[in-house]
């Protein structure tokens, strides 16, 4: 049994113990898995309208072309001549079973033209539908931003009224996952958010989506693992997530809604589906809704993380996040920032640690500036920087993409 489920299970019973015990209408006691049903129902009543199903229509979604196969994509893969001993007319076996090789113990070149297309810039690539949750009564509703990465032509939204309306990509973040889209619709309902700073930690947890459109919401259960991940811009979950319920409200048990569920890396690069499999999810939390619809609300605007360019000292105990070293030409360094500068202030806040800064810098989004006091050689000064879009990771070795019951194969192979 799952800890999450024994966790749930020990609590409401520890609840029912220390309460008058819950009585059902036909006289008889109710043990802690009816007071959890009952619980939960009226929690999903209370957030289930607010819940809706996105679907998207058209879009690419860009793969990046391995180095191995670049100057050899221009356009389709060749189509093979009559009697080429290699044409792709079945699934590649002779009649007696048996892969065709060539001379040289190559795999059928029909492979290699699939895995070329597999891995051009601009395969298509089909998407499901999602997710989102009503942000105001006006028709502002916020998802999450991975089902529009391929720039869908046509988005459209059904409310659990049954109701389907024509949807606007307004703006996305990808520092929290977010995106923001808007439809002609009045009198919303609009689901409570709570203060991700107050959540505390083994609190329950249901994860909801409305993938298909009907009935009730899907629900999965777990409990709130961690606070502050991904540099301080999502809480963590141990409830199952899935591209069905991206975008969807994780809720509490009173239907309150703790934040947008996203797919996101451990520290903001591109997600990673092995952190799901694991049992982590991320949740991207929403402190002020007129903040996000003003941040977001301007059709094509795209929020970046940000960068400030240091390298801190992690081991440090005392006051202050020191700085051991600067990107060259990064935001620090053209600001005047030196190697052994220590920063204790960002704006009107006090910088505890490096971890404090980290997460203070995680929270803004590139092209913000910040001010920071700076301590070096025994005085205080005031520097403002500004933040720079966050350079992309080095890529790993390439891969060709695989067909089923192939081994992966490396661009040095």
């Amino acid at each position: 049994m799952r800890y999450s489920t024994l966790l749930l299970c020990s609590l409401l019973a520890m609840f029912l113990i220390s309460a008058p015990h819950a009585v059902a209408q036909d006289g008889h006691e109710m043990d802690e898995l009816d007071a959890l049903e009952i619980a939960l129902g009226a929690a999903l009543d209370t957030v289930d309208a607010s819940v809706v199903t996105i679907e998207t229509v058209g879009g690419v979604r860009q793969i990046r072309i391995p180095d191995r196969l670049k100057g050899k994509m221009s356009g389709a893969p060749e189509r093979p001549r009559d009697g080429d001993r290699d044409a792709p007319e079945d699934d590649g076996e002779e009649e007696e079973g048996e892969p065709r090789k060539d001379g040289e113990g190559r795999t059928p070149r029909f492979k290699d033209e699939w895995r070329k297309m597999l891995a051009m810039s601009g395969f298509k690539k089909a998407e499901g539908p999602t997710t989102g949750v009503i942000l105001s009564a006006d028709g502002y509703i916020l998802t999450s931003a991975w089902n529009f990465d391929g720039k869908p032509s046509v988005v459209t939204v059904t409310t659990a009224a049954k109701r389907t309306y024509a949807a606007k990509l307004l703006g996305v973040d990808r520092a929290a996952g977010l995106a923001l889209i808007k439809i002609d619709a009045e009198n919303l309902p609009v689901p409570k958010f709570l203060d991700p700073d107050n959540v505390p930690l083994g609190a329950w947890a249901f994860a909801l989506g409305r993938p298909l459109g009907a009935g009730r919401c899907d629900v999965k259960y777990g409990v709130i693992s961690a606070r502050n991940r991904v540099e301080g811009n999502a809480l963590q979950t141990d409830a199952a997530t899935s591209p069905a319920n991206y975008g969807g409200p994780l809720i509490d048990i009173e239907g309150n809604v703790y934040g947008i569920i996203v797919p996101l890396g451990a520290r903001g690069e591109e997600a990673n589906p092995n952190w799901y499999d694991s049992g982590i999810g991320f949740v991207a939390p929403v402190r002020d809704i007129q903040a996000v619809i003003k941040r977001l609300g301007r059709e094509g605007i795209e929020l970046k993380p940000a960068f400030l360019g240091v390298n801190l000292d992690d081991a440090r105990t005392k006051t202050g996040a020191k700085i051991t070293a600067l990107t060259p030409d990064g935001p620090a360094a053209k600001a005047g920032i030196k190697k052994g500068d220590l920063i204790t202030r960002l704006g009107d806040d006090a910088v505890a640690n490096g971890f404090t800064l980290r997460f203070a810098i995680g929270r803004r989004r590139a092209g913000e500036s910040v001010k920071l006091t700076v301590r070096r050689d025994d005085k205080d000064l005031t520097v403002t920087v500004k933040l720079a879009e966050r350079p992309k990771a080095a890529p790993k070795r390439d891969k060709l993409p695989t067909l089923p019951g192939e081994k992966p194969r490396r661009k040095s192979e």
